[in-house]
């Protein structure tokens, strides 16, 4: 679902050329993330699968990543740091960003501790995950230490 920027063939990604073929209705996609079960919907959106409107924002692909801007990250519902650029990746695993405002950003999280100074790693105590949640200029998405 990347662009062809960071495509190791130089090819268009398979969503484009399904895209350009008319295989799929519209050039949107979705998933539906679950422990079991999570979906890849093509060709726009299946609207039994969420409630609320959908927030569209302004990307840029010129890095090959799907990158929104105008970014905020919350703990506790305050602002610690904005204005920065986030790339939505439904297979990475970790968060990272520039280091002072990852660090501006523990420094608000209860218990955190500068676990690994050398690679910018942070930690929390797991008996009390911190209310963090993001914005992109609409909702408040709050990230959970739930399943």
């Amino acid at each position: 679902m990347a662009f062809r920027g960071i495509s190791t063939l130089n090819e268009d990604p398979f969503f484009f050329t399904a895209h350009a073929q008319g295989s799929v209705k519209s050039n949107e996609f979705a998933f539906k993330l679950a422990d079991k079960g999570s979906e890849l919907y093509l060709g726009g959106v299946d609207t039994s699968k969420f409630t609320g409107p959908i927030e569209f924002y302004d990307m840029s692909s010129d890095s090959g990543f799907w990158q929104i801007g105008n970014t905020e990250a919350m703990v506790g519902g305050e602002v610690v740091v904005s204005g920065f650029q986030t790339i939505i990746d439904t297979g990475t695993t970790i968060m990272y960003g520039p280091p002072d405002q990852v660090g501006a950003f523990y420094a608000k999280v209860a218990g955190s501790n500068d676990y690994d100074p050398n690679n910018g790693f942070y930690s929390f105590p797991c008996d009390s995950p911190p209310a963090v949640s993001f914005s992109w200029g609409g909702k408040e998405w709050p990230i959970s230490a739930a399943k």
